[in-house]
């Protein structure tokens, strides 16, 4: 990720301290997280989309039809799939947190089953 200057910016991903727990039903305050988490993701995008439409129909450039019709090339897909798995960890980065939390509480505890 980039701060509109071209330099890299790096975002934390891991959380020191115990966290701050604010519903009493197990997995409300993280599921509430997560829900904030995609909530600032697709302002993001809607902010943008809204920004590069804007600036094209300036230049008389409609998209919407190009957008409808455009098949993305290999390497394309590619980078999207990559980004997709980043912004997954990032969006349930509160739930690995808390697994990771249990799992060095106590090592003596067996695995979580596979899904």
């Amino acid at each position: 990720m980039e701060n509109g200057k071209g330099d890299a910016i790096h975002i934390r991903d891991t959380v020191r301290g115990e966290p701050q727990r604010f519903f009493d039903a197990q997995g409300v305050d993280e599921l509430v997280s997560i829900s904030m988490a995609l909530a600032q993701e697709l302002w993001t995008v809607k902010e943008r989309l809204t920004v590069m439409e804007a600036a094209a129909s300036a230049k008389g450039v409609l998209l919407s039809d190009e957008i409808e019709h455009f098949e993305l090339s290999e390497a394309q897909q590619a980078k999207l799939d990559a980004d997709r798995a980043v912004f997954i960890d990032r969006i349930f980065f509160v739930l690995r947190e808390q697994a990771e939390g249990i799992k060095s509480r106590d090592p003596a505890e067996p695995p979580a089953p596979e899904l």
